[in-house]
């Protein structure tokens, strides 16, 4: 998460808290207080969440202020019991957590670029990638057309130095990944899509000419992105 993402999440909450204050001030609702029982707790589980979701921090670090703050919230509301008997299960889930979550995270940092050949049979080339990103390489060769299949990764698709001469397809499939495709100059482009908790972004300015090469992208993308430039 970065500077930009923490403010803009930090304005959204002052202002809820602002409309709150207000509606209660004018009777729309009964009055409330943030300072409740073990409000403090946030200085731990806001940094938590910060840095759970920054690249370069330190994930097990991450989970013990989240659950050290979110334990110790729940009991000063007493709501918790005996934490005693919670510590043993919760290092466990952290410790677990924290293997799964930095096993994702460094993996997506590996970085596969495909030199593609067509098959004989003249469909059109499949790349398939978990946990990794995937560069298919088109650069000085001809583009007819590709499917790319992600989970838990990313993608990137740079058309700008191959030739497209005729209408072709790009098919995405994107689960919990990001796609960025770049196409070369001089394109007409059409974006079908269906999405899930997710966005395609087609910034590319199309050519006006209907003898323009025309490329159709289909776009399936969940809890993820497309974008188009």
């Amino acid at each position: 998460m970065n500077k930009k993402a923490l403010t803009v999440i930090i304005g959204f909450i002052a202002i809820a808290l602002g409309i709150g204050y207000t509606l209660a001030a004018c009777g729309l609702i009964e009055p409330f207080s943030i300072f409740v029982p073990g409000w403090w707790t946030v200085f731990l589980i806001v940094p938590g969440l910060v840095m759970l979701f920054s690249r370069d921090s330190n994930k097990f670090v991450s989970l013990c202020l989240i659950t050290i703050g979110v334990v110790l919230f729940l009991q000063k509301n007493d709501l918790l019991g005996d934490i005693k008997k919670y510590i043993i299960p919760a290092l466990l889930i952290i410790f677990g957590l924290s293997l799964i979550i930095n096993t994702i995270i460094n993996s997506s940092k590996k970085k596969t670029t495909i030199i593609p050949n067509y098959p004989a049979d003249g469909s059109i080339p499949v790349f398939e990638s978990s946990f990794a990103e995937v560069c298919p390489d088109y650069s000085g060769k001809d583009f007819k057309g590709c499917s790319i299949d992600i989970t838990f990764g990313s993608g990137k698709l740079d058309l700008r130095n191959s030739k497209i001469d005729q209408e072709v397809n790009i098919f995405i499939n994107a689960a919990f990944a990001g796609v960025n495709i770049k196409l070369p100059p001089g394109c007409r482009v059409e974006v079908e899509t269906s999405t899930s908790f997710a966005g395609v972004d087609n910034k590319y300015i199309s050519s006006t000419s209907p003898n323009a090469p025309l490329v159709h992208v289909f776009a399936s993308v969940s809890f993820g992105g497309v974008e188009i430039k």
